[in-house]
């Protein structure tokens, strides 16, 4: 099985040594491959809006691990989303306030994952599932925090995924670590997923298969030969066109 972390982009060669530690090889001593989502805040790197795709494209490192670039936007800012088509995407829904602008922002395909700490009407979940945007649960979130807050927190989550599943949207957990403190392997994400009312072949594909779905997308969008959801240029003439990266439907599977 192929592994899925994301961490914060901050510290994240620490949390892949520590990472590395929980490998458990299989019976031929091989481990398992693994893919890590590298998250960096939009407006930290003043090169991050140049939407450069050298810095999007995958990156080979050392041993069985794969890096992708993800860009978090804190505040929706279509435009700027649209400059960063080589860049997983993500939005963070972190207040009520939030929800006021949750509609508008699903409305468009550019954006690959939603963190939802606030509980989301139907509308959004329709949005979701017709543009293919997935929802993330963050175990971070649920770390840092006790008491009654936890509470909240955790209760936000499992309505959030009870309306996932009624409206077929996709979705994934992982730790969004920022630290080596924060990280946690599959096993404890696949017992979280269970506390969120994931059975165990939902939890398994939360911290797995689910993936596939994100990655298919994002790598979609950007293959020029690719128009739109089966449609494919087999050949072009002698003027090749650059592709409009959004804007266009996906299916996924389940």
């Amino acid at each position: 099985m192929i592994t899925y972390d994301i961490f914060k982009k901050e510290n994240h060669l620490e949390i892949l040594k520590i990472a590395k530690k929980f490998d458990i090889p299989d019976r031929k001593g091989k481990n398992s491959k693994r893919v890590v989502i590298l998250l960096e805040k939009f407006g930290e790197n003043k090169d991050n809006n140049k939407g450069n795709k050298e810095d999007g494209d995958r990156e080979e490192i050392k041993g069985n691990e794969e890096i992708l670039n993800g860009l978090m936007f804190e505040k929706f800012s279509i435009e700027n989303i649209r400059r960063n088509p080589a860049r997983l995407i993500f939005c963070n829904i972190t207040d009520s306030k939030d929800l006021k602008i949750s509609n508008e922002l699903t409305k468009y395909n550019e954006v690959e994952v939603i963190i939802a700490n606030e509980i989301m009407d139907k509308v959004v979940f329709k949005n979701m599932n017709k543009n293919f945007i997935s929802l993330a649960f963050g175990f971070s979130e649920i770390l840092n925090c006790w008491g009654m807050q936890r509470v909240k927190k955790l209760a936000i989550m499992k309505k959030n995924f009870l309306m996932a599943k009624k409206y077929k949207v996709n979705y994934i957990v992982s730790t969004f670590a920022g630290n080596i403190f924060e990280y946690k392997p599959a096993e404890t994400l696949l017992a979280f997923g269970k506390i969120l009312g994931m059975s165990d072949k939902e939890s398994r594909n939360a911290v797995s298969k689910n993936y596939e779905n994100i990655i298919k997308k994002f790598n979609d969008r950007n293959d020029e030969n690719l128009l739109t959801d089966g449609l494919r240029v087999l050949r072009f003439g002698d003027v090749k066109r650059e592709k409009k990266k959004y804007g266009y439907m996906f299916e996924y599977t389940q």
